[in-house]
């Protein structure tokens, strides 16, 4: 599977023709993480990072280059840059859910251990650091530790949260920190890398961290709802540990019933399948699904209103295409 097949999902290919060869020269520099180092060391790096996923992120970021003028060896390098640091993520992720698959594959933790699992989302991590371009780490070191101080914070307030309910604005915090954040860094680093004009960024970085927070919201939402085995994670593991998400909040401000099952389901020491089912029929009979879906909707809605200030190009319409009505799918797999 080529780089352009993990975008192809959302008809970039027929909009955007560079995407195809930027892609691929993105998967040039990744194999740079694993070629010549310990043979497990590396061949577990090759497996977490040419997985069955959608090079979202280096997608996002190189067509916010094109749209601001043109895709540099600068912009390629922080695309492969981010995509190991999410890559990173995904295997602390599995770490902390004691999830057993991903995108329909055994995670690291579970083919390996907790501990290799943990020290291999480091080790990338410090691998994404030499993909940096040469005489622009000064530049960018300090923003991606930024970044990823805001995705584990955002994470850390995830977890405290379990079991107590949260409100939508407290919620909308951790989405945009979580995931908003890291989809903002490709808006805004695309546009500084490609030489266009500099008010470009802000724009995109809005652009991204709207993007980030609708997709953060859908995946929350088909984690409840389920996707009929199409998103290649387990289901209904953010109920079960009784993570209120979206569909739950609304569900729990619906009615004061509502709010008092949840909060009763949640405090059982242990959730059974039955426990997630019930709490699944619960935000769907409280018309909460759809009324998170409507909020997905307004994100992608505000994430295109961003690109107003953005020339007219084929990489603004891919962009856009991102948000179209093929939304998440199948990129969700991500």
């Amino acid at each position: 599977m080529d780089g352009l097949d993990r975008a192809r999902g959302v008809g970039l290919s027929a909009i955007h023709s560079r995407l195809a060869q930027l892609l691929g020269e993105v998967d040039v520099r990744l194999a740079r993480v694993w070629q010549g180092q310990d043979e497990f060391i590396g061949r577990a790096a090759e497996r977490a990072l040419l997985g069955p996923g959608k090079r979202l992120r280096p997608t996002i970021l190189l067509l916010a280059a094109e749209c601001s003028g043109r895709a540099t060896e600068h912009a390629l390098s922080l695309a492969s840059v981010v995509e190991v640091v999410h890559a990173a993520s995904l295997i602390h992720d599995d770490v902390l859910d004691s999830a057993p698959s991903r995108r329909g594959r055994r995670s690291p933790n579970a083919l390996w251990d907790n501990k290799i699992s943990v020290l291999l989302g480091d080790y990338l991590i410090a691998r994404a650091l030499d993909l940096l371009p040469a005489g622009h780490r000064e530049r960018w070191v300090p923003e991606l530790a930024e970044l990823a101080r805001r995705m584990c914070e955002g994470q850390i307030r995830e977890l405290r949260a379990a079991g107590r309910a949260l409100s939508e604005g407290q919620y909308l915090d951790i989405a945009r920190a979580k995931t908003g954040s890291i989809f903002a860094f490709c808006g805004s680093a695309g546009a500084e890398t490609s030489g266009g004009p500099p008010g470009l960024a802000a724009p995109l970085r809005r652009f991204g961290e709207s993007f980030g927070i609708a997709f953060q919201v859908a995946d929350d939402i088909l984690d409840l709802v389920g996707t009929d085995g199409q998103s290649g994670k387990p289901e209904g593991g953010d109920a079960a540990e009784r993570k209120f998400t979206l569909p739950l909040i609304l569900a729990a401000e619906s009615s004061s019933e509502a709010r008092a099952e949840l909060g009763r389901i949640f405090a059982k020491a242990e959730l059974s399948q039955e426990d997630v089912q019930a709490v699944r029929a619960l935000a769907h009979s409280a018309g909460a699904v759809d009324a998170a879906w409507q909020r997905v909707a307004e994100w992608l809605q505000s994430a295109c209103e961003q690109l107003g200030a953005v020339p007219e190009s084929d990489a603004k319409q891919a962009l856009i295409a991102l948000c179209g009505d093929r939304f998440p799918m199948p990129v969700m797999a991500d």
